[in-house]
């Protein structure tokens, strides 16, 4: 019985020395995103809501809301979890009226989940990773184009990827967070050449007379050159069908009879298998900030 008091009372200090560990690091942090500014301000991270509503003319083509120039809050909540929240301006920040990602979604994040914090050797004067955490995503408008969408998040459980990163020498920090921007399948063709695989493409704007049988391939790279069933190279070739038979001396049928014939598609391609998605993603780093006494205002 005393060792089970014993075991949850190290456990208990075990967790506040943890806390200890991250509540030096919570307050405010100054960052943004770096898709967040594009030529086109309709396409920043944060839909230009001015321009889709009153059109370019009335918003002079301006970026509007983009997910730059913020202020970020790293907190605890009630119950002690790890939040994130978003602010467009001090005054925001002092008022406690965190920014939502997407207004058109009212994006916002939840409480922290799968907090992981890694050793750091403090004689190191180098910047190491401290923490890491999920936020998962929540949207007001729960419209389709708002739960999938390939702006914010395009998996199926969309969340903020966070990482605390700290130099335990000098004691600089910075939060480093990534938002999936897009997912696509990790299979691919492929041709065998040499012993390898060679990445290819299809181009369907080519065929052959006879559409079944006759493809344009091309490698991925646009730059390896492959053989087709000639033996001419090029980065682009036409494939076709190696028509072949057997011919058996001997045979019920006479000696030098065709026994059996067909073709095979040459070159011919494959398809991989259980290969990983291929993911993009929104990054974003944040530097803690002290204010200063009647600071107020915008941060941009």
């Amino acid at each position: 019985m005393y060792r089970i008091a014993l075991l949850v009372a190290l456990m208990i200090i075990s967790g506040c020395r943890e806390e200890d560990d991250l509540s030096a690091y919570l307050g405010p942090y100054y960052g943004g995103f770096d898709t967040a500014l594009t030529p086109d301000p309709s396409d920043d991270l944060n839909p230009n809501t001015c321009s889709l509503s009153a059109g370019e003319q009335a918003c002079g083509g301006a970026h509007v809301n983009p997910l730059s120039h913020l202020l970020m809050k790293l907190g605890r909540d009630d119950a002690g979890h790890l939040t994130l929240d978003f602010y467009r301006s001090r005054d925001d920040f002092s008022a406690d009226r965190p920014m939502y990602l997407s207004d058109a979604c009212r994006t916002s994040l939840g409480p922290a989940v799968e907090v992981r914090r890694h050793a750091v050797d403090k004689a190191l004067d180098e910047t190491q990773v401290l923490a890491t955490a999920r936020f998962p995503m929540r949207f007001g408008n729960e419209m389709l184009a708002c739960t999938h969408s390939a702006r914010l998040d395009a998996g199926p459980e969309p969340h903020m990827n966070l990482s605390l990163q700290v130099n335990p020498v000098n004691g600089a920090s910075a939060v480093s967070i990534t938002v999936e921007r897009s997912r696509r399948d990790g299979d691919y063709l492929y041709v065998k050449q040499g012993g390898e695989k060679v990445p290819v493409k299809l181009d369907l704007r080519y065929v052959g007379t006879d559409d079944r049988e006759a493809r344009r391939v091309c490698a991925a790279d646009d730059e390896t050159l492959l053989e087709n069933r000639d033996g001419y190279e090029a980065v682009c070739v036409m494939t076709g069908r190696d028509k072949w038979s057997v011919v058996l001396p001997i045979s019920p049928y006479g000696p030098g009879v065709t026994a059996f014939w067909g073709s095979t598609r040459s070159p011919k391609w494959y398809r991989t298998s259980g290969e990983p998605d291929i993911v993009t993603y929104h990054k974003a780093v944040f530097l803690p900030v002290e204010f200063e006494s009647g600071e107020i205002g915008t941060m941009d």
